[in-house]
């Protein structure tokens, strides 16, 4: 499998405020230092609302606009190629399925345009028909995956869908954002599953994630902390509650560890910790709270740089980029894509055309409006005669 490492990396995003003449820019730092190793397996993400997580896998996946970006990326120790986009799968977090098409047609969709020209279109089906059974998507290969208006396949399932779309290409890399999120408890956990099933054949994915529940928690091989844009913990997953304990932090029997660290990072645990900080402060109001927010963020990012742990990465990381010095950035420089702009075309027109007929109440309304809004048009220009006062008129 591959191996994505992340060096230093620093992102800040330039913000304007105020009015016309009086706008003022502003530069946020999103992300500050941040190092890592993703190896083959289920790599989480794990941090509160505005942490950064979504923006760190956006920078992994090659997604974000490199202004306001440094640092370094790698795959098995080599630059990230200009077309890492096309060769990785990213699962969005909103789902991206045509609801109008069966599960199969979304997945020969998928196939008709990542896979290259050369393969031949009995292949092409071979792969999505193994997709489907890999999926577990048999029993739902040929019904539509629904419209809000119309009813289809289950969360999960359409889920399952948007992840097949994804790995047609069998993809080294899988990248998710928040696959979970709109799943009950039991869906998501199923999800999870898959994915750890997938990551045991060799695939590195790479996720992030919110508030996962136990039984999902214990499927992570490894996980990253991010608050503030600080990594306040990165490596196995499962040594991530004796970490919180050496620094201070013990977690309640029975509690969920995922729950315990966002606690930790939120300053709302009954832990018990090393620094008194927490008993000290009474919030007195919402800015000193988020001020008192960023400075416990900023001790755990401390105390983790100090750790045996960042050390270690530290040290994987600098044994890579040594030996990567000798090779030049310029090797990858011009996207390259797998079929031409009219093949593209072609299957976009097609699945366009099957849309409108698949979803006709649209197609009329559409057609109403427009000639609604003709008619009354033509009744304003109604009777004007072709003369100076009639251009008046006009």
């Amino acid at each position: 499998g591959s191996v994505l490492t992340f060096h230093n990396i620093r992102y800040r995003v330039k913000t304007k405020t105020g009015f016309l003449c009086f706008k003022k820019t502003t530069e946020k730092e999103v992300l500050r230092d941040v190092n890592g190793i993703m190896k083959p397996g289920l790599n989480a993400i794990l941090g509160p609302t505005g942490s950064g997580k979504s923006s760190l896998l956006d920078i992994l996946a090659a997604r974000k606009d490199p202004r306001g970006l440094s640092g370094d990326i790698l795959i098995n120790g080599s630059p990230q190629p200009a077309n890492f986009k096309c060769t990785s799968g990213y699962v969005v977090q909103d789902d991206v399925v045509m609801g109008t098409l069966t599960v199969r047609e979304n997945l020969k969709f998928s196939a008709a345009l990542r896979l290259p020209k050369s393969v031949k279109e009995k292949e092409k089906n071979e792969r999505v028909n193994q997709i489907i059974k890999e999926l577990g998507l048999s029993k739902v290969a040929d019904s539509k995956v629904g419209t809000q208006f119309t009813r289809g396949v289950s969360g999960g399932e359409r889920k399952r869908t948007n992840i097949g779309m994804e790995i047609i290409t069998d993809p080294a890399i899988l990248f998710l954002d928040e696959p979970t999120t709109g799943l009950d408890a039991s869906t998501a956990n199923a999800v999870l599953l898959l994915l750890k099933r997938m990551s045991k054949q060799g695939r590195t994915i790479i996720f992030s994630i919110h508030q996962p529940r136990y039984s999902i928690f214990r499927l992570f091989d490894s996980l990253t902390l991010l608050a503030a844009g600080r990594v306040l913990y990165h490596g196995p997953a499962q040594h991530a509650i004796e970490y919180f304990q050496s620094i201070g932090y013990q977690c309640e029997p029975y509690n969920n560890p995922a729950d315990f660290f966002l606690d930790v990072i939120n300053g709302d645990s009954t832990a018990v910790a090393m620094t008194k900080a927490a008993e000290s402060y009474t919030a007195e109001s919402t800015e000193e709270y988020s001020e008192y927010d960023k400075t416990l963020a900023e001790q755990l990012a401390e105390k983790y740089s100090n750790s045996a742990y960042y050390q270690e990465t530290k040290a994987h990381l600098e044994s890579i980029s040594s030996g990567n010095k000798k090779k030049t950035k310029g090797l990858f420089r011009q996207i390259t894509y797998t079929n031409s702009f009219l093949h593209q075309l072609k299957w976009v027109s097609r699945r366009t055309f099957k849309n409108l007929i698949g979803n006709p109440q649209a197609s009329i309304a559409q057609v109403c409006i427009t000639a609604f809004l003709g008619l009354i048009v033509g009744a304003i220009f109604f009777g004007l005669e072709e003369n100076s006062a009639g251009l008046q008129n006009r």
